[in-house]
């Protein structure tokens, strides 16, 4: 498999849930399957998460986004 990489989050909302003890980049960490379907997060705070990922790769048969790739996603 691939190299995984950590999603990336701002420094202040990654010091705000540090100081409570919870390693939020490790806990919203998608695994080989994030950097396999193309999940990134673009901005993260306490109430909201927004992440991007690409329809090309991720298709049914008919050239839709997969059933499969939106449960990912959610």
């Amino acid at each position: 498999m691939g190299e995984h990489t950590a999603p990336l989050f701002p420094q202040e909302v990654i010091d705000e849930y540090a100081a409570l003890g919870i390693d939020l980049p490790a806990l919203f960490s998608a695994g080989h399957l994030g950097d396999r379907m193309g999940v990134t997060i673009v901005e993260a705070a306490a109430d909201r998460v927004v992440g991007t990922m690409p329809v090309e790769g991720n298709t049914q048969p008919y050239g839709l986004l997969h059933g499969g790739a939106s449960a990912v996603l959610a």
